[in-house]
């Protein structure tokens, strides 16, 4: 098939290719969906209601300590100068701790502070305050207690809790399902040597990991040729069962860069062409109502994008905002100087100076991965 060698459609700030694309997700009405998990496979899932307890937490007036549960009215008056004797049964019963208190009985002495007299008689000398070393019932949970807000992301703590509360199930944001579609007929898969001309795809891993920590659920497709048709036919088998597809590569303006075209044939384009760098060549459109992205094919432009469009579409799909990033005021340690037509996303080393942080430029190649991983921050 013959297509047209793609230009530019449009090189818009970043800020107007965000609210493009937002106000055109909240067109769609693309809301986040729930579903139902055991609470022990819940971790770092966000709950999509609130979570009120079942049962209290304990549901029984329960011992804290190893020793003897006794009726604190038969302690009064016990000191060093005149102990108490108690008889077994009648004044006091062997308790371990976690065991229920028995029923008239509302202390307890710890096994260190008694004294034994003989099988059936203890010594005591200090008398037992009401409820001493009792865990009373809903000490730590009331039954219908919210445990957990909705929007929550569930910690190990909070496992702990629900199940003490009696919950064994709990409603969740289903992770919105990312496919990516890795394009190029460069590319071979890891595990294979490259020949001269090829390349390895490692995007797919490295998007996969970033919408994993998202909450998102990635799935990775095999490499697909720069063939239009195939490309064409990948994105719409795709975006049936998807909440997002990203394209990765063919988002330039080259001849073989196909993805703006495929877009604007099955769909809606928005945008083809954001004033960032590096990240310029990106494609933003609709398909079947599904939020399309074309991803550069360098792996830093590529994180910028992720970074800025995808992570807060699969932030807001669970029904949350992203974590805002810390931020400090430094230094750069040398002048740079930026294109006026882009916003440029600068990777820095810092590092402290007298009382001053400095923050030294990395190689600034939309090419260099290793600039992201010795970079400790973003200018």
């Amino acid at each position: 098939m013959v297509v047209k060698r793609n230009i530019y459609l449009d090189n818009v700030p970043l800020k107007e290719a965000y609210d493009i694309f937002f106000r055109r997700i909240e067109e769609l009405k693309i809301s986040p969906a729930w579903e139902t998990v055991p609470v022990e496979k819940a971790l770092d899932r966000i709950t999509a209601e609130p979570v009120f307890a079942v049962i209290s937490s304990p549901h029984y007036h329960a011992s804290a300590m190893d020793g003897v549960a006794v009726k604190s009215a038969d302690t009064y008056g016990a000191m060093e100068t005149s102990p108490k004797h108690l008889k077994l049964k009648e004044q006091y019963v062997p308790i371990d701790t976690g065991h229920p208190l028995p029923s008239g009985f509302d202390a307890v002495i710890m096994i260190e502070d008694i004294h034994q007299v003989d099988s059936e008689t203890i010594e005591i000398i200090s008398a037992a305050a009401p409820w001493q070393h009792v865990r009373v019932m809903g000490e730590d949970i009331v039954a219908t207690e919210l445990i957990i807000p909705v929007n929550h992301t569930i910690g190990p703590e909070d496992i702990g809790a629900m199940l003490a509360g009696g919950i064994w199930e709990v409603k969740v944001r289903k992770k919105p399902v990312v496919t990516i579609i890795p394009t190029g007929s460069e590319l071979v898969q890891p595990g294979e040597m490259p020949g001269s001309g090829k390349i390895v795809e490692f995007n797919s891993r490295f998007f996969s990991g970033l919408i994993t920590r998202w909450g998102g659920k990635p799935r990775a497709l095999e490499i697909v040729k720069d063939e239009y048709d195939r490309i064409k036919e990948a994105l719409l088998e795709a975006v049936k069962d998807s909440d997002v597809v990203l394209v990765n590569a063919g988002s330039s303006a080259g001849s073989r860069d196909y993805t703006a075209a495929i877009v604007e044939e099955t769909g809606e384009l928005l945008t083809h062409g954001v004033a960032i760098k590096p990240g310029k060549p990106t494609v933003i459109g609709i398909v079947q109502g599904k939020p399309v992205i074309g991803v550069p094919g360098y792996p830093v432009a590529a994180f910028f994008i992720l970074d800025l469009l995808v992570k807060p579409l699969v932030y807001k799909l669970q029904g949350v905002v992203p974590p805002r990033r810390s931020q400090v005021e430094a230094v750069m340690s040398r002048r740079v100087v930026s294109s006026f037509k882009a916003e440029e996303f600068l990777r820095v080393k810092l590092g402290q100076v007298g009382d001053k942080i400095m923050a030294t430029p990395l190689p600034r190649g939309s090419g260099v991965i290793t600039s992201l991983v010795r970079a400790d921050g973003f200018v």
